[in-house]
């Protein structure tokens, strides 16, 4: 029959399952250097000695103990992890002038046998420090006198145990100067330490800085708010501790100027400048005010300019600016190889010296390039290593996984870049939070009027199904309108909608406009790579084209963007992968065969042809399956309201109307 063991630490017990008198033996040999058997109650009470011996016995329950009764070993584990975090690095008694330094991971006899009693006289003492939802618990503290400390001087602190020496210097800084201290804990988050008489609006702005609101849809589609409190606040007697994710860290110049504090930062970010950053570009004034109000902010922010406005620009002069080790995140490889050759290019920075954190490699460098993917799954070696933070197409820091390397970041300096930054479930919220704000953001109108992108003309057109497709839409439509399971409705509205996408009779459109256009070179975005395929089949036989898909190699990938650069092919067929913020070549041409909702979406590939030259004018043709889906999600796209503001600046320059909607016939005009 099996014995039950019992750990009381604190107030609490914890009791074990039945396990085996072998068993208990066992943990008994480990639980003697940390506990006292106490054989009345027959149960072991944790002692002072769990501090001396803390990694040995966080050792034993996650290698041991988690093996043999795995409830109890994750209890006790949850209650050292809450004495941990609550213990105090030091006590002052304002009476007696002492300071008690607790004493974690060494024999606290050991370390003061180690001190030059000469130069800090101290004793051991076991005090009975309250835990929160733990109770009283023994802990080894190292005293000695206030006016000891006070009296010591820099050479002195240097030859103390460092364990002491990093307190010691807390103390001095603290009694010397209103400081906010800041340091990385072991577990990714950043401590500030403030003395007891903190201002009760900087811990309410912290706890607000702390909320992370955020919204998630529900089976049903509805968007809903979420707020989780990232701040812990400790009032104790002798200090204020504050505990927070590493994005903090962009708010505390600020909070710590307002109220009158010094930062001390033991964060540990690499104390150097990077050298051989030139300045071969010009900024148009656009950009010059992002880069100088980025500043003005204390070096965080959210840039917004069109596709074509030059932002990357505005990444390399923040760079320039700072001079400090520098991360770039982007969202695919092309970006990232396109990031390498721009910062070469207006800075002359070496390629080989800018590190690589993507397709398959690990290089990190003071200047580093890395897929958001990459840096999700390497944080740990990048999180101290970085004081400015680019997120390039930033509406990709929100999604559920790339938010963390932002939230994780101890990069102090941030800067977020984008064409759009709202998103269909309004988590743009988070850039915001985790970046900063809107610091700078201009239209495409204004952009146009300043000759700085070229003015757009756009064409919505209609299309009406073919017969046997419209009775395939109506029928799916019908099992839309039956179906109860939210999820199973998704399908089917997601299948609605690529019968619309995928219309036949888009792609006879698609050649009166290539036959119209026939000496400029085009891209089409097509919603599948099978529909592209097609379409570029058809399109070939009039002008050379060739979709541009995630199944050709990346080698092939690349021959065909640089024979479209050099004009051996007038059509480029581009799906969704292959459209996000990568130099892919210029057209004057854009054809929209579908998308999603997201203006987002539209105004990158609208981007696409804006790019200015003299006397060019972009052509945007959306293209929209009559009486469907489309219809409604063209809407919401909001191609009208891009060219709205500048409607009466191009009826006035070229005489063309810069909007119009058409119902396909074959002798319609498109002009």
């Amino acid at each position: 029959m099996g014995v039950r063991q019992r750990i009381r630490i604190g107030n609490t017990l914890i009791e074990s399952k039945e396990l085996s008198w072998e068993t208990i033996r066992e943990i008994a040999k480990e639980l003697k250097k940390v506990a006292n058997w106490n054989p009345d109650k027959k149960e072991w009470q944790i002692n002072w000695r769990v501090f001396a011996n803390i990694k040995h016995f966080i050792d034993f329950i996650n290698e041991k103990l988690l093996f043999v009764d795995q409830q109890y070993a994750y209890r006790i584990a949850d209650l050292i992890d809450k004495i941990l975090v609550h213990i105090p690095r030091y006590i002052l008694d304002n009476e007696s002038n002492e300071v008690c330094i607790s004493i974690i991971g060494t024999d606290p006899y050991e370390l003061v046998r180690r001190i030059n009693r000469e130069t800090l006289p101290a004793r051991i003492a076991i005090r009975r420090i309250e835990i929160p939802e733990v109770g009283e618990i023994e802990a080894p503290f190292i005293v000695t006198n206030l006016a000891n400390i006070l009296g010591l001087v820099e050479h002195q602190t240097k030859d103390l145990p460092v364990q002491i020496a990093e307190v010691v210097g807390d103390i001095m800084a603290e009694k010397r100067r209103a400081k906010m201290l800041v340091r990385l804990t072991e577990r990714n988050r950043i401590h500030i330490k403030m003395p007891p008489n903190v201002p009760d609006g900087l811990i309410e702005r912290l706890i607000d800085i702390g909320k992370i609101r955020y919204y998630y849809e529900t089976p049903e589609g509805v968007i809903e708010e979420k707020i989780i409190d990232t701040c812990r606040v400790y009032r104790k007697k002798y200090a204020v501790d504050v505990y927070m994710p590493p994005y903090a860290l962009i708010y505390l110049d600020e909070l710590a100027e307002k109220y009158g504090y010094e930062i001390e930062s033991k964060i540990g970010l690499p104390d150097k400048k990077i050298d051989g950053l030139r300045e071969n570009y010009r900024l148009y004034p656009h950009q010059l005010k992002s880069l100088m109000n980025w500043i003005e902010n204390r070096f965080k922010g959210t840039v917004v300019i069109p596709t074509g406005g030059g932002k990357t620009i505005i990444g390399i002069a923040a760079m320039v600016k700072t001079k400090r080790p520098t991360i770039v995140f982007v969202p695919n490889l092309w970006l990232l190889e396109q990031w390498i050759e721009k910062i070469y290019q207006f800075t002359e920075y070496p390629k080989s010296l800018i590190g690589i954190l993507g397709k398959g490699e690990v290089d990190i460098r003071d200047i580093t390039i890395a897929t958001y993917q990459s840096g999700v799954r390497h944080i740990e070696k990048i999180r101290k290593r970085f004081w400015l933070a680019i997120f390039d197409e930033c509406h990709h820091i929100p999604a559920r996984t790339f938010r963390k390397i932002a939230m994780n970041l101890c990069a102090p300096y941030r800067l977020a870049l984008s064409a759009t930054p709202s998103r269909r479930d309004k988590n743009e919220v988070l850039i915001f939070k985790l970046v900063g704000g809107i610091i700078y953001s201009t239209t495409y109108s204004q952009l146009v009027k300043k000759g700085l992108l070229a003015p757009m003309i756009y064409r919505r057109i209609y299309v009406p199904l073919p017969p046997e497709k419209v009775l395939e839409y109506y029928e799916v439509q019908g099992q839309i309108d039956r179906e109860k399971n939210q999820i199973k409705k998704r399908n089917l509205v997601n299948k609605l909608i690529a019968i619309a996408q995928e219309n036949p009779n888009k792609i006879e459109v698609m050649k009166k406009i290539v036959e119209k256009f026939s000496s400029e070179r085009m891209f089409v975005f097509a919603s599948s790579i099978k529909y592209a395929k097609k379409i570029a089949m058809e399109l070939n036989k009039l002008v050379p084209t060739v979709a541009l898909t995630a199944q050709e190699s990346k080698r092939e990938q690349d021959r065909i963007i640089k024979r479209f650069k050099m004009g051996l092919i007038s059509v480029l067929v581009i799906i969704r992968k292959a459209e996000e913020g990568v130099d892919i070549g210029e057209a004057s041409v854009a054809i929209i065969t579908g998308g999603s909702k997201q203006q987002r979406e539209l105004i990158q590939r609208v981007g696409r042809v804006l790019r200015p030259k003299k006397g060019k004018i972009a052509w945007v043709f959306e293209i929209i399956s009559e009486g469907t889906i489309e219809e409604h999600m063209a809407r919401k796209r909001g191609g009208v309201r891009l060219v709205r503001d500048i409607a009466d600046f191009i009826k006035k320059k070229y005489g063309i109307d810069a909007y119009r909607e058409i119902r396909w016939r074959e002798d319609i005009k498109l002009m």
